[in-house]
């Protein structure tokens, strides 16, 4: 009976249930740390990106502002009363005289 006893059972085809294996879930939490990393690297490159925008979009309406100025004052500048005032009070000129006058034909 002692034989009968030892004697070894037929194997059957089992179902294992243990644990995953471990290199598999080291490389799903890799993946799963690279994709979380990707998605606040891109959204960190979003707001720099949207800031950058808005820098150049204020520094464009501020060189339009001056560049409005500027031809405000070119504008000016280019007056001709303005010019006769200043060439008769500070540099001195006056109109020439009809003897001075030559026409050139």
């Amino acid at each position: 009976m002692a034989q009968s006893v030892l004697k070894a059972l037929p194997k059957s085809q089992e179902v294992v249930v243990g644990r995953p294996r471990l290199l598999s879930l080291m490389i799903f939490i890799v993946l799963v740390f690279g994709i979380s990393l990707f998605f606040v690297w891109s959204r960190i490159q979003v707001f720099e990106f949207e800031y950058a925008i808005s820098s150049l979009e204020t520094e464009l309406r501020e060189s339009e502002q001056e560049n409005r100025q500027l031809r405000l004052e070119a504008a000016s500048l280019r007056n001709p009363s303005r010019i006769e005032r200043l060439a008769r009070n500070e540099l001195g000129l006056r109109l020439p005289t009809p003897s001075q006058i030559i026409t050139v034909r």
